[in-house]
C-alpha cells in the first residue's frame, strides 16, 4: 500500500514538471512571435514614412513646374487656355506663301552683246625688257666641286694628342701630396641603434698631388671637430701616429684616402651640421691641413 502511493506521489510531481515546461515553451514561442510581427509593422512603418516622403518631393517638383510653365506663357503671351500652335486671336496660323518666280525675259538679237572672244590672251610686247626665266623641266643633280688635294695628303696621319680628364679611380701615384680633399659622400655622421642621435662619424679624407691624383701621405693624422653652434670649442678630436694613419689607407673606388670611423668620446653635436678639420704632419714637418661642414643629423 505505502508503495503504491509512493509512485502515485512520484507520477503527480513529474506531471507537474512536464506541465510547467510546456507551459515555458508555450511562453517562450509565443514571445518569439510577437517579436518577428512587431519587427515586421516597424519595418512596413518605416517603408510608408519613406513613400510619404518621396510622394511630397514630387508634389513640390510639380508645382515648379507649373508655375515655371506659367511664367513662360505669360512671358510668350499665349494665355493659359491656348496652346502654342495657335496665335493670340485663337485662329491658327496662315500657312507661308510659295515663293515668287521672276519671269523668264528673252532679249531679241539684235540688241544681244556679243559673245566674249574665246581666243586666249596673248601678254602685251615691251621694249628694252629682257624675258623671263623659263622653268626648267627637270632639276639636274648639282656638279661636285673638284677640289685640290692637300698638300701633305701622301703622308701619313698623326693623330692629335686627346686631353685626358683627371680620374680619381685612378691608381694612386707616388708623387708628394699637394693638399687634402674631405670626401663628402663618405664623410657624414652615423647612428647605430637608430635612436636619433648621432653616434659618432666616418671621415675619408683624399691626399692628392699636384695633378689631382690619390698620394700615399705618410705622417700623424689629427682630426678635430668643431659645433656650428661654438665653432670655437672642439667638442671631439683624435690623434693617430703615422703607422696607424697607414692602416686607414684605402684605395679602392668605394673608399678612397684615409678613411676614419669615429665614436665620440664626449657629448654628441647639439646644432645641425659639425665642422670637421683633418691635419696631416709629415716627418720632415710639412703640415697638410682641410675643413669641411658635414650635416651631423
Amino acid at each position: 500500500m505505502w508503495w503504491h502511493d509512493r509512485c502515485e506521489r512520484h507520477a503527480s510531481r513529474w506531471t507537474a514538471i512536464v506541465a510547467f515546461s510546456c507551459v515555458v515553451a508555450a511562453g517562450c514561442k509565443s514571445d518569439l512571435s510577437q517579436q518577428l510581427l512587431e519587427r515586421e509593422l516597424r519595418y512596413q512603418e518605416d517603408q510608408i514614412y519613406q513613400l510619404q516622403d518621396e510622394l511630397q518631393e514630387k508634389c513640390a517638383h510639380l508645382d515648379s513646374v507649373t508655375s515655371e510653365n506659367v511664367s513662360l506663357r505669360k512671358q510668350l503671351g499665349v494665355s493659359p487656355g491656348d496652346s502654342l500652335g495657335r496665335s493670340r486671336s485663337g485662329a491658327p496660323r496662315p500657312a507661308s506663301a510659295p515663293m515668287a518666280v521672276p519671269p523668264a525675259i528673252e532679249i531679241p538679237e539684235a540688241i544681244r552683246p556679243p559673245s566674249p572672244a574665246t581666243t586666249p590672251l596673248a601678254p602685251p610686247t615691251l621694249d628694252n625688257i629682257p624675258p623671263l626665266p623659263v622653268r626648267p623641266s627637270a632639276v639636274s643633280e648639282p656638279t661636285p666641286l673638284a677640289l685640290p688635294a692637300p698638300a701633305d695628303a701622301d703622308e701619313a696621319r698623326v693623330p692629335l694628342p686627346v686631353a685626358v680628364p683627371v680620374s680619381y679611380d685612378q691608381s694612386f701615384s707616388d708623387g708628394r701630396p699637394a693638399r687634402l680633399v674631405v670626401t663628402a659622400a663618405s664623410t657624414s655622421c652615423f647612428d647605430d641603434n637608430g635612436d636619433g642621435i648621432s653616434d659618432g662619424i666616418a671621415v675619408t679624407v683624399e691626399p692628392r698631388d699636384a695633378a689631382e691624383k690619390l698620394v700615399p701621405a705618410p705622417g700623424a693624422v689629427e682630426v678635430t671637430v668643431f659645433d656650428i653652434a661654438e665653432p670655437t670649442t672642439a667638442i671631439a678630436s683624435w690623434s693617430f701616429s703615422s703607422e696607424q694613419a697607414a692602416s686607414h689607407f684605402r684605395p679602392t673606388t668605394r673608399l678612397r684616402g684615409l678613411h676614419f670611423p669615429l665614436r665620440w668620446n664626449g657629448v654628441p653635436p647639439q646644432a645641425d651640421h659639425v665642422r670637421v678639420v683633418v691635419r696631416i704632419t709629415g716627418a720632415e714637418g710639412a703640415v697638410l691641413e682641410t675643413d669641411a661642414t658635414v650635416p651631423a643629423r
